[in-house]
């Protein structure tokens, strides 16, 4: 079952110990307001989303369902899935990569894996196509 903005909503708001009065007070809407968006009656606007994530509310979680990547955190598993599809793809190749590429090679196909939290195959074969 898919949740709704709203059950997302109020799933960011007590994940971060926050009252509905609090997030009113921040966004200056009623509780009123607040309650329906928390049960779906109503969708919020875009300001009103804006000073949520100004307040370190996942705003992109809130409206999609998807967790937005926190920016500094690197995910260990999907580094080591990263450097396994780097390796693998690397030892088929018949010329040598030296660490400096390997590690740009890296770099980029984690920023591209992070938007999604999976290594696509294809984007490895591209990156590795690029310095060949």
């Amino acid at each position: 079952m898919t949740q709704s903005i709203g059950s997302r909503l109020l799933a960011e708001r007590e994940r971060l110990g926050l009252s509905q009065g609090q997030i009113c007070d921040q966004t200056g809407v009623s509780r009123k307001t607040q309650f329906s968006y928390e049960k779906s009656v109503r969708l919020p606007d875009a300001g009103y989303l804006s000073i949520l994530a100004t307040q370190n509310l996942d705003v992109l979680y809130i409206v999609t369902g998807k967790r937005a990547p926190r920016y500094g955190m690197v995910s260990e598993e999907l580094l080591r899935n990263v450097f396994t599809a780097v390796e693998t793809a690397l030892s088929k190749v018949t010329f040598s990569v030296d660490v400096e590429k390997k590690a740009k090679l890296a770099a980029l196909i984690y920023q591209t894996a992070s938007e999604t939290g999976q290594v696509d195959p294809l984007v490895v074969q591209k990156a590795i196509d690029l310095i060949s």
